[in-house]
C-alpha cells in the first residue's frame, strides 16, 4: 500500500483501499485479456487445422482419381492425416466451448472490480478535496470573507458611481456575485489549475484510464442472469 505521513489517518485509509481496489482490477483485467488472448490462440490454431485438413483431402481425392482408385501408401497415409485433422477440429470445438464457459464471467468480475476502484477513488477524492478546503479556510478563511466583504462595499460604490444603484445589476451584491464567477467560478469550472496534492500525486486527479470503459463494458444483468442460468442448467445436467 502507498504511504505518506503527512496525510490524516482517514485520508491514508481511503488512499490504502484506492490502491487494494486498482490491484485487484488491474489483476482482473490481466486475467481478461490472458483468456481472450488464448481463446484467440486456439481459434487460430483450429483455422490452421481445417485449411490443412483441406489441403490434404483435396490432394487425397486428385491421387485418387490419377490411380483409378487404387489406396497406395501415400494415399492411405494422406487418409489417416484427413481423420486425425478431423477428429482434432471436434476437439478444438469442445476446447472453444470450455474456454468459452470458464471465461465469460471474466468482463463481469472485472466490471464489478472497476467499478469499486472507480467509487474508492471518488470517495478519497471528495475526502481529500475538503480536507483541503477546510484547511484553506482555517488558514485563510477570515482573512477571505473580510476581503470579500470589502470588496462588495468597494466595487458596489464604483459601479453605481453617477448612475445609482440599479437591482440585479449593479447594486452591491450582484457585483459581488460577478467578480467571485470572473476570479474563482469560472476559472474552477474550466479547471484552469487542480491541486498537487500527494494524495493526487499518488492515486490520481481521475480515476485510471480503462476503468470506465471496463465498467461500461460488463455484461449487463439481464446477460449476468443467463449466464448464471445456464450454469445451473449445465450443472443440473451433469449430475443427471
Amino acid at each position: 500500500m502507498t504511504r505518506t505521513t503527512d496525510l490524516p489517518a482517514s485520508t491514508q485509509t481511503a488512499l490504502d483501499k484506492v490502491t487494494a481496489t486498482k490491484a485487484a482490477w488491474l489483476d482482473a483485467r490481466t486475467k481478461q485479456e490472458a483468456a481472450a488472448s488464448q481463446g484467440d490462440i486456439i481459434r487460430q490454431r483450429r483455422r490452421d487445422t481445417e485449411a490443412n485438413a483441406t489441403v490434404q483431402n483435396d490432394e487425397w481425392r486428385r491421387l485418387f482419381r490419377e490411380n483409378g482408385g487404387v489406396m497406395t501408401p501415400e494415399m492411405k497415409k494422406l487418409r489417416a492425416e484427413v481423420a486425425l485433422d478431423r477428429e482434432s477440429l471436434e476437439e478444438f470445438d469442445a476446447l472453444l466451448t470450455l474456454h468459452a464457459q470458464e471465461s465469460e464471467s471474466l468482463p463481469w468480475e472485472t466490471g464489478d472490480l472497476a467499478l469499486a476502484y472507480i467509487t474508492a477513488h471518488s470517495d478519497l477524492v471528495n475526502l481529500r478535496a475538503r480536507q483541503l478546503w477546510q484547511m484553506f479556510m482555517d488558514a485563510h478563511g477570515q482573512q477571505l470573507i473580510q476581503t470579500l466583504s470589502l470588496l462588495k462595499i468597494t466595487l458596489g460604490r464604483q459601479a453605481s458611481a453617477g448612475i445609482g444603484e440599479v437591482d440585479s445589476v449593479n447594486d452591491p451584491e450582484t457585483v459581488l456575485k460577478n467578480f467571485i464567477a470572473r476570479n474563482i467560478t469560472d476559472p474552477a469550472l474550466v479547471r484552469d489549475a487542480l491541486p498537487e496534492d500527494d494524495v493526487f500525486k499518488l492515486a490520481g486527479t481521475f480515476p485510471a484510464r480503462g476503468a470506465h470503459d471496463d465498467y461500461r463494458n460488463s455484461p449487463s444483468l439481464a446477460a449476468r442472469h443467463k449466464i448464471l442460468a445456464r450454469r445451473k442448467m449445465a450443472l443440473k445436467g451433469q449430475a443427471q
